[in-house]
């Protein structure tokens, strides 16, 4: 059984920032990639409709993701934000205190790194040379808390617009990248009528621990890799009560928008490069029968495409619906049969008093007419 909530604990509490050092993101990302390696199970799989798309994906060995714009639960994905919080980082941040200290800093040429990452070289000369030689403290601070009260003034006279461009921006950035969705059991009722067209579809089985292994690729900057570092980005579902908190992508809208508005150029600064792998890894409970895994497609920084082919990969098995129709099981039975994938059909059990899923390799239904009629014999 796998323990999502080791998981939780180990990708929620792992932040890294736009300005981190790469060796810091390595080891940080190594821990994620390594808990992934030890914890993928030995069979997942994923339930499809019988349609022709699917047909071809099983005969081309392919697996394709589709957007979250596509998904069923409007809801999904969709994180909240706390702006409490952002007010106690206003404040925090703008402390007369602490911009003092930091003004001296700056004006003897000691500017933090954090500084020098988001600001270019004239923006930061023009910075220190807009510092006064002696700083009037008492100066210093009334202008500070003028500042301070003037910024939570323009956030709450431009709040909806602001936290609307928080939602647009979160879930564009989710729906560069497609998803295909795995489980680990192919016994629930729930999902075969879900997922597999009220059990006329199959489910397959795949095998993701003899492909699944650390990234070949050299990156130079692994603050921006949302892949875990792995061949294979896939990763477990998070269940939870309450949608996940992503405060700090606000952080960087609020300051995306007060550099336009300012007209100061610079880069943004993003306190969580996993943020959005973090909003589409999180569920509500009432999804946690799924047990599901997702494997995600890397971000395309293009035009939209609701769906997109994200690997090939042979399934180990394929398992059909109850109530799927004679043809379409001779046909998948052809396919599986050439391609030396493992077919089994699952039964209806009108026997005992629980719900239960039973799967019969299909050699022994099927007729030897049937399987002239196909020329296997």
């Amino acid at each position: 059984m796998v323990n999502r909530e080791e998981f939780a604990k180990l990708l929620y509490g792992t932040i890294i920032n736009s300005t981190s050092e790469d060796q810091i993101a390595f080891e940080k990302l190594s821990r994620i990639c390594n808990w992934i390696l030890e914890n993928t199970p030995s069979t997942l799989y994923r339930f499809r409709s019988c349609n022709e798309n699917s047909v071809n994906a099983l005969k081309k060995d392919e697996v394709w993701g589709s957007s979250i714009l596509q998904f069923n639960d409007p809801y999904e994905c969709v994180p909240f934000y706390d702006m409490g919080l952002i007010n106690n980082n206003i404040n925090s941040i703008l402390s007369p205190q602490e911009v003092l200290i930091k003004l001296k800093d700056v004006k003897a040429g000691k500017v933090p790194e954090q500084l020098r990452e988001i600001c270019s070289p004239d923006v930061l000369e023009q910075m220190v040379q807009s510092i006064p030689d002696g700083l009037a403290e008492d100066i210093i601070r009334e202008k500070i808390v003028d500042f301070k009260e003037k910024i939570k003034e323009f956030v709450s006279k431009d709040f909806n617009k602001i936290i609307e461009k928080f939602y647009i921006d979160i879930q564009s950035a989710e729906a560069q990248r497609q998803i295909a969705c795995f489980s680990e059991q192919n016994d629930s009722t729930l999902m075969w009528g879900h997922y597999a067209d009220s059990h006329r579809g199959f489910c397959l089985e795949y095998n993701f621990q003899e492909v699944l292994k650390k990234c070949s690729c050299d990156c130079n900057d692994r603050r921006g890799c949302n892949n875990f570092m792995l061949n294979f980005s896939i990763a477990p579902v998070i269940y939870n009560d309450i949608r996940f908190d992503a405060t700090t992508y606000l952080s960087t809208v609020l300051q995306d928008y007060l550099c336009k508005v300012s007209q100061i150029p610079m880069e943004l600064y993003h306190e969580d490069t996993l943020i959005i792998s973090k909003c589409l890894l999180t569920k509500s409970k009432d999804w946690e029968y799924e047990k599901e895994w997702r494997l995600f497609s890397r971000a395309y920084n293009e035009q939209y495409k609701p769906y997109r082919m994200l690997t090939q990969l042979r399934p180990k098995a394929l398992f059909m619906g109850v109530k799927m129709d004679k043809e379409k099981e001779l046909e998948l039975y052809s396919i599986c049969k050439e391609k030396k994938i493992k077919c089994y059909k699952i039964l209806q059990d009108f026997q005992g008093k629980e719900f239960t899923v039973s799967a019969v390799p299909y050699e022994q239904i099927i007729t030897w007419g049937e399987m002239k009629k196909l020329g296997i014999v």
